[in-house]
């Protein structure tokens, strides 16, 4: 049987002669799809199509030789149209040929349905006016003469589709003490004024703040947990303690430093101007909001919530994620490599930048096979299945045993786009199933990290109801050198802050709590000459395998495509990532 599979970007021939001699194939039958002028009712002007290359040939060679065990086939032809193909044009030609027609048109009826099934290669979607969301590329500007030219969607592009395709997951209530990190998901309000009484602020005497004398009798002991309400009268004086409820209102505390005692006699030598008293509601009033829908919980919102008696909060869900690395060359960080063998840190980087979410994390490894690839899947079947978020490290690009794509689709995601124009993560695919997430991420530890901080943290914050990070404005503290590149690049910076000729780290947590605080609001980090700035410090890197910098990085900053170098003192857009905000 004589078989000849095409995958091309170019148009197909409006004629194609069967294979070998007109007659020596038997009944030669042949089946085109032309792209028609409109789908699901709306007018269109193009479609879209990609394919798994490699695997998509086998497949369909693997499919042609089980079905000729049923229906009988001396040769077949197949030229499938990849790219985006015009309406009226062939997007796939296939053309069989079997002993006798019924053969033939049996053969050509189970291949196409099959091929559907089985075959890696997609349909996009169609194509009107633009783009439509979630597709991996956009149409560049006509040229008369050329045919349309393909561009991987802009970072903005790709931030834009995780945002809004990362849907939070439902809430739970969970206690106090699991609470840390998880998106709060309602607004807590004061069930009370806050103190709820009068309190005083010392160790000393409680007296009637209009009364000016100077000897008083003391009348009752109050302690902090006490509450002994009762009006005062002039000349009358109280013990208490610090924190303790007053007896009633309108009092003034006299340090216990500024008067003198003896039995019940009180002698006031010194009166302070503060009257060292905390008001009921000085603090907040019964029903003002305390803690807002959408704040990461840290230990100071959790002390709120257990100072007010929330005790179950209703929060994002703790996500499940499962993380796989590919590659035959990966071994493990205690083994020694050998030729050809590089030791795994993609596992330890992914789990560590993970660490600001709550999560409960999964990690293996898959072998670089397709066919063993989704077996070792199916033994992890439940849990893949269970999980909020697959990540797939390496395997992502267009190498013959890049897979990760066939093998997010075998799992049943959407894969909204696969390359995007940034450097470095050029190969980044995200895919959707439902509100589940996933992403096959470039096998380099340095792309790794920086699609982690624009990407993977974006989904996260979907995913949990939180905010997704944002680019803040900061000042380059010195020259960024570089060649023109045609992709924008997100470059690892460290990123200090500078009084004077003093230098304030921000990963060490000396960084200014506005800048920190301004992290995922869009907000340019403050600067002035009275405070200081920010000063963004470029690092040093080969290429996306080089992980010398990851260390000092902080920072991401956004350098704009074909821009050869950026001088001291400019204003850039910057990423803070998680060594600086600590997850938020």
């Amino acid at each position: 049987m004589e078989i000849e599979i095409q995958l091309t970007d170019r148009p197909i021939a409006e004629t194609i002669l069967p294979p070998g001699q007109p007659g020596a194939v038997g009944a030669w039958l042949e089946f085109r799809g032309v792209v028609r002028g409109e789908e699901n009712g709306q007018t269109i002007r193009a479609i879209e199509y990609e394919a798994y290359p490699e695997m998509a040939g086998r497949e369909i060679r693997r499919l042609l030789q089980e079905i000729s065990a049923r229906h009988p086939c001396l040769a077949a032809k197949v030229i499938h149209r990849v790219g985006v193909i015009p309406v009226g044009e062939t997007a796939i030609y296939v053309g069989v040929a079997s002993p006798h027609r019924g053969a033939a048109i049996a053969l050509l009826a189970e291949f196409m349905d099959r091929l559907k099934q089985d075959v890696p290669i997609w349909k996009r979607g169609a194509r009107n006016a633009g783009l439509r969301p979630g597709a991996n590329w956009k149409i560049a500007e006509n040229v008369p003469g050329r045919r349309p030219a393909l561009q991987p969607l802009s970072l903005d592009e790709a931030r834009a589709e995780i945002s809004s395709r990362s849907r939070p997951l439902a809430a739970v209530r969970t206690p106090l003490a699991e609470a840390l990190g998880r998106v709060l998901r309602e607004t807590i309000c004061a069930p009370e004024d806050l103190p709820p009484v009068d309190r005083s602020t010392r160790d000393g005497y409680a007296i009637r703040a209009d009364d000016a004398s100077k000897n008083f009798s003391v009348v009752d002991t109050i302690h902090a947990a006490d509450w002994k309400p009762r009006q005062l009268k002039s000349g009358e004086a109280v013990r208490v303690a610090t924190g303790a409820a007053l007896p009633c209102g309108g009092l003034r505390v006299v340090m216990q430093e500024h008067v003198k005692r003896d039995g019940d006699k009180l002698h006031v030598v010194r009166r302070e101007n503060s009257t060292n008293v905390r008001l009921r509601g000085e603090e907040v009033r019964q029903g003002q909001p305390l803690v807002s829908a959408g704040t990461k919980l840290n230990a100071g919102a959790l002390a709120i919530l257990a100072t007010v008696g929330n005790v179950n909060p209703l929060v994002s869900p703790r996500l499940s994620i499962i993380h796989f690395t590919t590659g035959n060359e990966i071994i493990p960080p205690s083994q020694t490599p050998k030729p050809g063998q590089i030791r795994d840190s993609n596992s330890i980087l992914i789990r560590s930048l993970l660490q600001n979410f709550p999560c409960d994390v999964e990690q293996g490894h898959l072998p670089e096979n397709f066919e063993a690839a989704m077996l070792e899947i199916a033994a992890r079947k439940p849990g893949i299945e269970n999980a909020d978020v697959l990540l797939v490290s390496g395997g992502a690009s267009v190498g013959e045993k890049d897979f990760t794509r066939a093998l997010l689709e075998q799992l049943g995601f959407e894969i909204v786009f696969s390359q995007i124009n940034l450097r470095p993560g050029r190969p980044l695919i995200f895919g959707v199933n439902g509100l589940r997430v996933a992403f096959g991420l470039p096998g380099n530890p340095l792309s790794h990290f920086v699609c982690f901080h624009f990407a993977v943290a974006t989904a996260l914050a979907g995913l949990t109801g939180g905010e997704p990070p944002e680019f803040l404005r900061g000042q380059l503290a010195e020259k960024l050198d570089d060649k023109p590149c045609p992709r924008e690049t997100l470059w690892p910076a460290r990123l200090e802050w500078r009084v004077g000729q003093t230098f304030l780290s921000a990963s060490s947590g000396d960084f200014p709590v506005a800048c920190a605080d301004n992290a995922n609001t869009g907000q340019e980090c403050p600067a002035n000459q009275q405070t200081g700035m920010s000063a963004l410090h470029p690092l040093k890197w080969a290429s996306s395998g080089d992980i010398t910098c990851l260390a000092a990085a902080n920072a991401l900053v956004r350098v704009p495509a074909n821009c050869a170098s950026l001088d001291d003192g400019a204003k850039v857009d910057f990423l803070p990532v998680m060594s600086m905000i600590g997850g938020g």
